[in-house]
């Protein structure tokens, strides 16, 4: 397989793959988008998010879906890794670490700090892959999250 960024003829098997990737972790009730918003995220007017895929002549068995943010302390952007995920069929041939190296030599390409990214607790698997990269697990923060009614009300104080 080869890494390459993604292309528009890529979405429907990018959305594919984030299914399953749901549905392998027991969170399918969360995937809402289509592969049309996907598209339209990827690379649409005003588009939000990138992505790289590992394909080969069968086809996109893994993807990395990624987007910029800034750091205001540093003055400098972050890559964030918003969804790494590689097919059962092509899991064990290196696929995910071909992944994680075009998403850092993207970051040092754009002259980023750092990448985060945000692992399941229960996907021992994943953090395991990650620490053998030379990732480390940032303790001192934790995730919050405002949704639902919570978000409606405080944007109607706006």
């Amino acid at each position: 397989m080869i890494v390459r960024p993604a292309t528009p003829a890529d979405v429907p098997a990018i959305h594919a793959l984030v299914t399953a990737f749901a549905s392998e972790n027991d969170q399918a009730q969360w995937v809402r988008g289509s592969a049309a918003s996907l598209h339209q995220a990827l690379f649409g007017d005003g588009a939000r998010c990138a992505a790289f895929v590992a394909a080969d002549a069968a086809g996109v068995g893994g993807v990395a879906l990624w987007f910029l943010t800034y750091h205001f302390w540093l003055g400098q952007p972050v890559l964030y890794l918003e969804d790494l995920y590689v097919a059962r069929s092509a899991r064990g041939a290196g696929v995910g670490e071909a992944l994680m190296r075009a998403l850092a030599a993207e970051a040092v390409a754009r002259g980023c700090a750092w990448m985060d990214w945000q692992v399941l607790t229960e996907n021992v698997a994943a953090q395991r892959f990650y620490a053998r990269l030379g990732a480390v697990e940032q303790s001192e923060w934790r995730l919050w999250r405002l949704e639902g009614q919570a978000l409606t009300d405080l944007a109607g104080t706006a």
